[in-house]
């Protein structure tokens, strides 16, 4: 075996760091918790609504309760602002380090500040994300007479190009009239600013600039409404090179390249050994019209590219000549870069792949082969390709993670993942993932594996992934890729003609089976569907839904099967163009077909410009063969499924919608 098993004196530690010392073991506890949650849920009621004697029956039932912390917290954050500080200091000494401490200790902080207690502010500070509580610290420094650390503490916030709270205006104010904000770091805020699109920021950044150089702040927001007018800025001061002038030029050529690409590399071209342009100023524009070019054609965007004089020492721009070679099927060339990749580069699977792909193209069949063989007991995308061309079957070995019942047990009694537990299973999602975290932190290898074990168990599957990945162990098939909610995918994907391995292959990447996932861009449950989209799906099949009811398995994966049908539908079986059209949506994918006839489609997938999509079809591709060998079938070589991309979709019209009522 190759971890040992958890000793009882690790166990020992871990019990001190995580209070487990007066939790009731496990098996007295299994009779009564079912009671003990509906005590819980009827005393947080209780307090709620003021009846102070029910409450106090309530509590006194529940103190050897998982989550009696909970109410110990609700009791004092009650009244926070009347709270006696002793209840206070004894409770963030007993739960020292928990989540229920930090956020006491944090919203103490803040009724401080209300408070304007100063001083006690700033002897129970710690360290916190929170920037409005950080501009509240700076306040409370210069209201005790400390301006130097006032001014740390600010200039370690200045520095965004984000809008800072309101609660940061005052001492940013006092800062500034002490003269210590000094005309580099604002001038560089509103660099940041401008270069995150937000203007309006950037504009009132001004009011510090030195009157005669706000001129310069007008010229920029100018640019930034029109970038063609860069050439106009140019022509007028092409004389005078200086940084904001040169910070000027880079955002708006870099913007520019959005609309006009072939021109605003052409002009970057001509611009880029004029001026004292800085490494990271060139990198920075010569990335955004990379990204530019890549997205409005990659074919064309990247030969463009290749014209520039780009230090061919750098990682990035070896990638950009070998993508070009692909791109032309170049293989001598490409073969000519990748030599010039350093040592551990070229030994990584993805260009061990890509090495023997083009000696195989150049008849180097034994040197391909040999190569092939390197890459091909990886279970990787890379490593599944490289396995096809070698005609050798996919690493899928299954290794359990080791673990004994005994310990097991001892590690569910664990007060952090015992409240874990208890949250997760009253559907307090967000707070039993904080308890998870808090606990899995002080976890050596070996309790964070039979902690993956507990969660798959308990159903928990997304934080049986999480938590192995965290641990660094691969090997365990079944919990990594479970066949949680088998029937309701069974169903559906033999309803729509969907494969089922590739419907779980989505939902892995999509959500690792959060059920209640919610994505930066608004995407919810499952399989990550947008409201609109959802609604669209949901009137074309006859349903009525809510955003509420995407959070819920049963409709998300009804609806996102039903998608993702239609999606390969409309790109003709294709499975590499259905997949990255599910992440990117159809109008990318059809810019990114090749113009004209036909390109291998693992060239396809590694032109793709948005990383995001690159990666997210290599991974549906490689956990749609892990499930099939999950669900007891012979998983098609990836080769099979990556038939060919042709260019005549282009010629597709599809409509403004994302979804195309079929009838179904």
């Amino acid at each position: 075996m190759v971890f040992k098993a958890v000793k009882q004196s690790v166990l020992s530690t871990l019990c001190a760091a995580t209070l487990v010392c007066t939790v009731t073991p496990v098996a007295a506890l299994s009779d009564t918790l079912p009671t003990q949650r509906q005590l819980f849920l009827d005393a947080e009621q209780a307090l709620k609504s003021g009846r102070t004697t029910h409450y106090r029956q309530l509590e006194a039932r529940l103190r050897d309760y998982p989550l009696y912390p909970y109410l110990e917290f609700q009791t004092i954050r009650r009244d926070l602002e009347h709270a006696d500080y002793k209840n206070i200091y004894i409770f963030l000494d007993k739960y020292a380090g928990s989540p229920l401490a930090l956020r006491l200790q944090e919203e103490w902080l803040k009724t401080l500040a209300r408070k304007k207690q100063w001083r006690l502010l700033v002897d129970n500070y710690y360290f916190t994300t929170d920037v409005a509580l950080q501009c509240d610290f700076a306040t409370a420094l210069f209201q005790i007479k400390e301006p130097q650390r006032a001014y740390s503490v600010l200039e370690g916030i200045w520095q965004t190009g984000k809008t800072l709270p309101y609660h940061c205006n005052a001492p940013i104010d006092r800062w500034n009239a002490d003269g210590a904000l000094s005309q580099e770091l604002v001038w560089e805020r509103i660099r940041l600013s401008m270069q995150a699109g937000q203007v309006n920021l950037g504009m009132s950044l001004a009011q510090y600039v030195k009157s005669e150089d706000r001129f310069w702040v007008r010229l920029w927001a100018k640019v930034h409404r029109d970038p063609a007018y860069v050439q106009e800025v140019y022509a007028r001061f092409k004389q005078h090179d200086s940084q904001i002038l040169r910070w000027i030029l880079g955002d708006g050529v870099a913007r520019m390249g959005f609309k006009e690409g072939p021109a605003a590399a052409a002009l970057w071209h001509d611009w880029r050994n004029q001026f004292q342009f800085s490494a990271i100023e060139r990198d920075r524009t010569e990335r955004h019209l990379a990204l530019a070019l890549a997205r409005e054609d990659p074919f064309s965007g990247y030969e463009w590219l290749a014209k520039f004089d780009i230090n061919t020492s750098d990682l990035r721009a070896k990638e950009l000549f070998i993508l070009t070679a692909l791109t032309d099927q170049d293989w001598e060339t490409a073969l000519e870069w990748m030599d010039r990749l350093d040592e551990a580069q070229k030994h990584n699977d993805r260009w061990r792949y890509w090495r023997g792909r083009a000696l195989e193209a150049l008849g180097r069949m034994d040197e391909a082969r040999s190569i092939y063989l390197l890459n091909s007991d990886i279970r990787s995308y890379y490593g599944f390709l490289a396995a096809d061309r070698a005609g050798l079957g996919y690493q899928l070995e299954y290794r359990p993670v080791p673990y004994t019942a005994p310990d097991l047990q001892t590690l569910a009694k664990l007060p952090a993942i015992a409240r874990a537990r208890e949250l997760h299973t009253i559907g307090r999602t967000v707070d039993a993932r904080r308890e998870w975290a808090y606990a899995i932190q002080r976890m050596d290898k070996a309790q964070m594996l039979m902690a993956a074990q507990l969660a798959y168990e308990w159903q928990w599957h997304d934080r049986a992934i999480v938590t192995l990945m965290q641990a660094d162990y691969w090997d365990d098939l079944e919990k990594r890729f479970p066949l949680a909610y088998r029937e309701l995918v069974m169903t559906h994907a033999k309803q729509q003609g969907i494969e089922p391995a590739w419907a779980y292959a989505i939902i892995r990447q999509e959500s690792a089976f959060t059920e209640d996932a919610r994505s930066h861009a608004g995407a919810l449950g499952l399989m990550q569907l947008m409201p609109t989209t959802a609604r669209q799906i949901a009137r074309s099949m006859r349903l009525s839904i809510n955003r509420r009811d995407l959070l819920e398995a049963g409709t998300n994966v009804k609806l996102g099967i039903n998608y993702l049908r239609k999606v390969a539908e409309r790109f003709g079986g294709n499975k590499v163009l259905a997949t990255a059209a599910y992440n990117a949506g159809d109008n990318r994918v059809i810019k990114w077909l090749p113009k004209e006839g036909t390109l291998p489609a693992d060239i396809w997938v590694e032109l793709v410009p948005f990383s995001e999509t690159r990666e997210y079809c290599q991974r549906v591709l490689t956990y749609t063969a892990i499930y099939e060998q999950r669900l007891g079938q012979r998983p098609v070589p990836l080769m099979e499924r990556m038939v060919p991309i042709p260019s005549d979709l282009r010629t597709v019209s599809l409509p403004q919608d994302i979804v195309i009522d079929t009838g179904a």
